[in-house]
């Protein structure tokens, strides 16, 4: 494969990307949701909407790993990110992809195959508590109410006071509206991704 810095490798990439994901899309399409990654352009919005680059941050459903790269490339260190993902073949690639990435040159985020509703028990022990943002691209809207309750408590329980949940979605409305017990902002649009895509940003509390 050509350099990690090279337009060739991006191109490459990116089309071992959306065959995988199209792969598993076929074994598995309610766990995938969509038949491809986040757009570059998505995963870069959502990326720049993570308030502090410096603090430790978790991603859950991290796939193939665009929306890993778009973290790495806003600022997130590699040692700051835990990605969480259920999908073994996910994580082969995300350990043999990562390791090129130039952010990646002297330490590698922590790769965790393991499930969401779980994160206080698979997550890295200096996390725990101190995270700031859980950013998620799990297909909500595919999911039971009661995973994505779990899910959400599953966040809440290693973010830090002050923290929130970010999540991508397809939807132009919010895939835990029916939860009024969190404070939820539509903080990112973008009509011209194809699907449009939309970011939402969850915090404990109240809607106002």
């Amino acid at each position: 494969m050509q350099a990690a810095c090279s337009p060739n490798y991006e191109i490459i990439l990116r089309r071992r990307e959306n065959t995988l994901f199209f792969k598993r899309w076929i074994k598995h399409p309610f766990q995938m949701g969509t038949l491809a990654p986040i757009t570059p352009r998505l995963a870069k919005l959502v990326a720049s909407l993570v308030s502090n680059p410096s603090d430790l941050i978790v991603e859950i459903g991290a796939g193939t790993g665009r929306l890993t790269r778009a973290l790495l490339a806003e600022g997130v260190k590699p040692k700051n990110l835990a990605l969480v993902e259920l999908d073994p073949e996910f994580c082969v690639f995300l350990k043999e992809t990562l390791k090129d990435a130039p952010e990646c040159k002297n330490s590698m985020p922590h790769i965790i195959e393991g499930d969401a509703t779980k994160l206080p028990e698979i997550i890295p022990e200096s996390f725990k508590g101190k995270v700031s943002t859980v950013v998620s691209a799990i297909p909500f809207m595919y999911l039971p109410t009661i995973v994505r309750e779990q899910i959400v408590k599953s966040s809440f329980d290693v973010l830090k006071p002050t923290g929130s949940i970010l999540h991508v979605t397809y939807n132009p409305k919010s895939p835990l509206a029916f939860k009024k017990d969190l404070k939820q902002e539509c903080v990112g649009k973008l009509w011209l991704n194809f699907p449009p895509g939309f970011v939402w940003k969850y915090q404990p509390g109240w809607p106002s």
